[in-house]
């Protein structure tokens, strides 16, 4: 399998060293593996956070658990345009959609995941682009002068009140798109939605009211307003043919058999079984064909103060986009992390089949990259594959069967043969069923209680709830307080001498950070019990303040309407600090193999 970086992402990162390279030279085994003690695991908006921020500071965790989240940030970019934000008509036409009969959904009937699919409407779901975009900046226009706003729109479009921004569309004349405006006869506009009766499906005799800051709509009949039919656009980067390391198509190739083999050259991008093959892999591979037009497509419109990067001499990325893919994609960051280093690493990972937003491609890739660097994933379907042989049908977490488990896991959740009625009930979603969302959490702190040394198994008599409490610490870096629930582990108050490894847990986006504190409803007892090991539980508050719609990503943001707030900064250099010095968490320590 061809590992080479041969993409211009990979020349950037040699050139600007946003991320440290690999030593071509395998590091030496040691004898003595380092424990710090500290676990990052999250569901959805938790799970991308968990595992961007436990491989960019894989130094200070032993564990990463990411559940249920999009944790290969290239592929999930081109999911959501091509899927849940393409579907238009090639030319476009007011009225009609053209979704490819592959796809199940598209701009006018969003897939929300339904009643057990975290409770988005369509405005929520477009406000979960709004906060990937003020976290991670624009990746669907970009605009050199603004992180934030579609190329063309100025700051004064925040002075605008909800109504004004509906009624008074910015208007963007001579607008060029290879796709749904070629000759730039149609103006684009900035264009508001409203939520109708039915989950995700536009209404088009419903009036707009809730703004859509981050893209822009070819306005084809110019009536000030996007209509049915009317494109959205979403361009991350110079057009190209995804064709590989051979240049070539699979069915140009000589002697191709799509029924024997699926690409003699053996580039063909799999998720699972290829995963750095440069064939259909979202990402531009040094050598393809591209055609150096800009972000536009359009040749020939250079003076076009809504492109960027036509006739330079090199392929270009929306810089956001590349941005997001270099320094941020979990996918991406395995890649670049030396093998010592990954070695120190643990890993949970589980997804639901059915997943309204495409993570389950985007957790398989990541599991496939694993398995190229030589960390194989085992890979099991449905939580009753992890128990063991002799388990009464039940999933319990006290049968998991650790012995015959690897190292690192991956569970793909939902029946495939489910009835109608209970994927309606959420088997194999986003969130998953009424037991499968148990099911996550429960195993990631089992997880975690595996894979620590030396743990507390310690029989003791509960005297009382479990212990949660309600805290903050005061940020200096973001000027606030930041509230997080922390809970401690049965004998904590009993034991002053005893110290405890920490995980920290973060929420899903609309969540509040409470909710994941339910778990330990279950996981005191078994603490308790002996089941599983004592340790501390963090539950961070990922939500918003002023500058942005529900989740911070707990990144350093590029910024929206206000100065971009370092919430990746407080969590590293405040929240860690603040945890370690207020409570009896273990402190770091090297253990024989």
């Amino acid at each position: 399998m061809n590992r080479k970086n041969r993409s211009v992402l990979g020349l950037i990162l040699l050139t600007t060293g946003l991320l440290a390279g690999c030593s071509e030279d395998k590091a030496q085994k040691s004898s003595f593996r380092h424990y710090e003690f500290r676990a990052i695991g999250g569901l959805s908006m938790g799970a991308m956070t968990a595992a961007q921020l436990g491989l960019r500071y894989h130094e200070k965790f032993d564990i990463l658990a990411p559940s249920g989240g999009g944790i290969d940030f290239t592929l999930l970019a081109h999911w959501f345009r091509d899927d849940m934000l393409g579907g238009f008509c090639v030319p476009p036409e007011v009225g009609k959609m053209c979704r490819l009969p592959e796809k199940t959904q598209d701009y006018e009937h969003m897939d929300c995941g339904g009643p057990m699919g975290g409770g988005f409407d369509r405005r929520g779901m477009i406000e979960a682009f709004q906060d990937i975009f003020i976290a991670f900046g624009n990746m669907a226009s970009f605009n050199p002068n603004h992180p934030y706003l579609p190329v063309g729109v100025s700051e004064d479009y925040f002075e605008l009140t909800k109504t004004e921004k509906c009624e008074n569309p910015v208007r963007l004349p001579n607008f060029y798109d290879w796709e749904f405006n070629p000759d730039g006869s149609y103006p684009a506009i900035t264009f508001c939605e409203v939520d109708g009766p039915e989950q995700g499906i536009f209404d088009p005799n419903l009036t707009p009211n809730s703004p859509v800051e981050i893209a822009l709509a070819i306005d084809l009949n110019d009536n000030g307003v996007r209509d049915s039919g009317e494109p959205v656009m979403f361009r991350m980067s110079e057009r190209y043919d995804d064709y590989g390391e051979d240049g070539l198509a699979s069915l140009e190739e000589p002697g191709y058999d799509p029924d024997s083999n699926p690409d003699p050259a053996g580039d063909d991008y799999l998720l699972l079984d290829n995963p750095f093959g440069t064939e259909n892999n979202h990402v531009y591979d040094d050598g393809e064909p591209y055609l150096d037009y800009g972000l536009d497509g359009v040749q020939g419109t250079t003076d076009s103060p809504y492109d960027w990067g036509e006739g330079n001499g090199h392929f270009d990325y929306n810089l956001n986009v590349l941005r997001t893919a270099v320094m941020y994609n979990p996918a991406r960051l395995i890649e670049e992390i030396s093998e010592e280093d990954l070695d120190r690493l643990d890993f949970y990972v589980d997804v639901g089949i059915r997943d309204h937003l495409g993570f389950l491609q985007t957790c398989e890739s990541f599991v496939g990259k694993m398995g190229a660097r030589g960390r194989t994933f085992d890979i099991r379907d449905k939580y009753i594959s992890i128990m063991r042989a002799d388990y009464d049908g039940v999933f319990k977490i006290h049968e998991i069967d650790w012995d015959n488990i690897g190292r690192d896991l991956f569970i793909r959740y939902g029946n495939p043969d489910a009835t109608q009625a209970e994927i309606d009930a959420g088997d194999g979603g986003h969130v998953g069923n009424g037991s499968q969302i148990f099911y996550r959490v429960f195993c990631m702190i089992a997880f975690a209680s595996e894979r620590w040394p030396d743990g507390d198994f310690e029989e003791i008599e509960q005297t009382g709830a479990a212990q949660v409490l309600d805290r903050a610490y005061y940020s200096e870096i973001l000027g606030m307080e930041r509230q997080y629930y922390i809970y401690l582990p049965p004998g904590y108050d009993d034991n002053p001498d005893k110290s405890y490894p920490a995980m920290y847990l973060i929420h899903g986006i609309g969540m509040d950070a409470d909710v994941l504190t339910t778990a330990v409803i279950f996981a005191d007892p078994w603490m308790a019990d002996g089941t599983i090991q004592k340790f501390i539980m963090v539950f961070p508050d990922g939500r918003c303040q002023d500058d942005c719609m529900s989740g911070n990503f707990f990144v350093n943001q590029m910024g929206r309407h206000l100065p971009p707030r370092r919430y990746e900064d407080s969590f590293i250099e405040e929240l860690l600090p603040h945890i370690e010095q207020t409570y009896r968490t273990k402190a770091p320590k090297d253990f024989e193999l």
